[in-house]
């Protein structure tokens, strides 16, 4: 279909706007667990009926887990280092078969850091499966930092052996017992995260049929598979720059989208900007505890989140209806076909958030 470039315009008409509708909660509630596998945190988030969740409280995560140990005692036990996520531990997975979505969190980041976007997909009818990627996550980084152990990347092994988990537990008596179909995988990362899915998606070794990436520059390079990335304009580490290099001079024919967030940085696909905002921000809670940190986590801790940024939550809508509608695109909608409704042709029915859209 070739290139189209779609600049930003005066909002669509109505009927096209009907389209843009997966920025919307979806007809589930979001579970949550965590499985180990071989010494390997994995979070799953998961379809769950709205009435197994009554009267539950959601699931908090808290930041300050995710710091060497020395480090975390040094933040106060007032600070707000809290996450509520839009998910509820341990329901009872929602009746039907839902396609599988594997995710690969940044360098300096952990496998909770983007239920924003992972919650949502849930609620859409995806299992959302995250590992942690213990080699290169805040606690290593803060760690290398101080000369103490080095960076290192072992997320595909990760996401391969997290696959294979997911295939035991859908067989009888696991915890998804027959609710996973497993015919229908993606895969999608956040910054370094984008290395994984290029591996794993030029390899062709889990079957994935569709992909996305955010705020990264790695993506598949061979393969055919249709794909969807995302940037914010103002990232400093994943460049527009560097994101638009990327997805023009890839050499395959996939279909896909490039979608460029305006004035969003590097943290507008997580939800650390929130966390400890009313103080300044997780930066400040960390330097105010007396921390001296590197120039690299600094960055990695503000992109994003600055004065002048567009606050996270408000490039929410965009990131989740892109992915939504990509993924009914590619994987479908659970228990139904294809359905590519809301995927192009509705980046005017965003308030201005959408700076472009590159299509193949």
């Amino acid at each position: 279909m070739g290139w189209v470039l779609l600049a930003l315009a005066a909002c669509a008409p109505d009927d096209s706007c009907d389209d843009a509708r997966f920025d919307e909660v979806g007809p589930y509630a979001s579970g949550v667990t965590t499985l180990d596998v071989d010494g390997v945190l994995v979070e799953v988030w998961y379809p769950a009926s709205l009435e197994s969740t009554a009267g539950l409280a959601r699931d908090v995560y808290d930041m300050r887990d995710t710091l060497p140990a020395d480090t975390r005692a040094t933040i106060p036990a007032d600070a707000p280092t809290t996450y509520v996520m839009d998910a509820y531990r341990d329901v009872p997975v929602a009746s039907g078969s839902f396609p599988v979505v594997y995710f690969s969190h940044g360098l300096g980041g952990f496998r909770l850091q983007s239920t924003a976007i992972t919650t949502h997909l849930a609620r859409w009818g995806y299992v959302v499966v995250a590992p942690e990627h213990a080699e290169r996550n805040l606690e290593a980084v803060l760690l290398a930092t101080r000369g103490e152990g080095a960076i290192t990347d072992e997320a595909v092994d990760q996401i391969t052996a997290a696959h294979a988990r997911m295939q035991t537990e859908n067989e009888a008596g696991g915890f998804f017992a027959g609710n996973l179909d497993l015919s229908r995988v993606a895969i999608g990362g956040h910054s370094a995260g984008g290395g994984a899915v290029q591996v794993l998606v030029d390899d062709g070794a889990l079957g994935v049929t569709s992909w996305f990436g955010l705020a990264t520059v790695a993506a598949p390079l061979r393969s055919t598979t249709p794909g969807v990335m995302l940037g914010g304009t103002v990232d400093t580490l994943a460049t527009e720059r560097a994101m638009t290099d990327l997805w023009t001079n890839r050499t395959t024919a996939s279909s896909g989208a490039f979608v460029e967030i305006a004035n969003a940085g590097h943290l507008a696909f997580t939800d650390i900007c929130l966390i400890g905002r009313e103080r300044g921000g997780v930066l400040q809670i960390a330097q105010d505890a007396g921390l001296e940190l590197d120039d690299l986590i600094v960055q990695l801790a503000t992109d994003g989140c600055q004065q002048g940024a567009l606050p996270a939550e408000q490039s929410w809508p965009v990131t989740r209806h892109y992915l939504v509608a990509h993924l009914r695109a590619t994987l479908g909608a659970p228990g139904e076909g294809l359905d590519d409704s809301g995927l192009y042709g509705v980046d005017g029915c965003f308030d201005g958030l959408v700076a472009s859209v590159s299509e193949r």
